[in-house]
């Protein structure tokens, strides 16, 4: 098992410590996502000759990625430990699967509010985050990361 020290505090078999280490490292990637989903719907998307909802979706899953990866690295630092149970290799292929998972849950979630209940966009992004974020620590600490 990897020691887990931040600020020369040991919490390796912390859980509460590495839940809440969770919550700021998924913080901080919604905030990634966020602000990369608004710079792509207002700055590139609109560009293009999308419907809102098709924009919406197509921003959504550009910022997802890429925040997926910011939180799969963030995470090993932080709160899991990586290449215990699986190689790095399967071990990031399980990270995007749980993921693609979560994307879907996200492209569900954003399809009925802005498509079908024509809610703002930002406001929409922002409740899915906080809805798929169960899904996404649970599958990570007990299908991935499981020691």
């Amino acid at each position: 098992m990897q020691r887990k020290i931040l600020f020369g505090y040991d919490y390796t078999d912390k859980e509460w410590v590495k839940l809440l280490l969770y919550l700021f490292v998924g913080g901080t990637a919604a905030l990634v996502e966020w602000s990369i989903f608004y710079v792509l719907l207002h700055f590139v998307l609109f560009q293009l000759p999308l419907s809102l909802p098709a924009a919406a979706l197509i921003g959504t899953s550009l910022a997802y990625c890429l925040s997926t990866l910011y939180h799969y690295f963030l995470g090993n630092i932080l709160v899991f430990n990586s290449g215990v149970r699986f190689g790095k290799g399967k071990e990031l292929s399980l990270v995007f699967l749980v993921s693609l998972l979560g994307l879907g849950f996200n492209l569900a979630f954003m399809y009925i509010f802005v498509g079908l209940l024509n809610w703002n966009p930002m406001i929409s992004k922002v409740i899915t985050s906080f809805l798929c974020v169960a899904w996404n620590y649970l599958a990570r600490k007990y299908f991935i990361f499981k020691e």
